[in-house]
């Protein structure tokens, strides 16, 4: 599973686990949700939660980064960068999955 996270988010990640921390007696994770909007346009949710098994996992920067198994596909090769003008996430995945059988693809007549 390879996923790139700048030195800026994991900065960020690390504050925001770090005050999530305060009120969790269990293992926090960040979370990569993905979140599709049409075929094969693919857009990200991170949330922070507890650990619990049925997510799979890796450690990057000493952050625990999780996500659903049947979302791997998603998953690997998504980057996640930190905007600096604004303070948000940008999160991407510049080669999503196909989805097959796709209902929202255009047809020729």
């Amino acid at each position: 599973m390879k996923i790139h996270l700048s030195s800026l988010a994991a900065a960020k990640l690390k504050l925001i686990l770090l005050e999530a921390k305060k009120e969790s007696k269990q293992p926090l994770v960040v979370r990569l949700v993905p979140l599709t909007s049409g075929c094969n346009t693919p857009s990200f949710a991170l949330e922070i939660t507890e650990k619990h098994s049925n997510l799979s996992t890796t450690t990057i920067e000493d952050i625990c980064l999780a996500w659903l198994p049947q979302d791997a596909d998603w998953i690997d090769g998504m980057i996640i960068d930190l905007n600096r003008e604004n303070g948000k996430f940008a999160i991407y995945q510049p080669h999503p999955p196909t989805i097959p059988h796709c209902p929202l693809e255009t047809t020729e007549m």
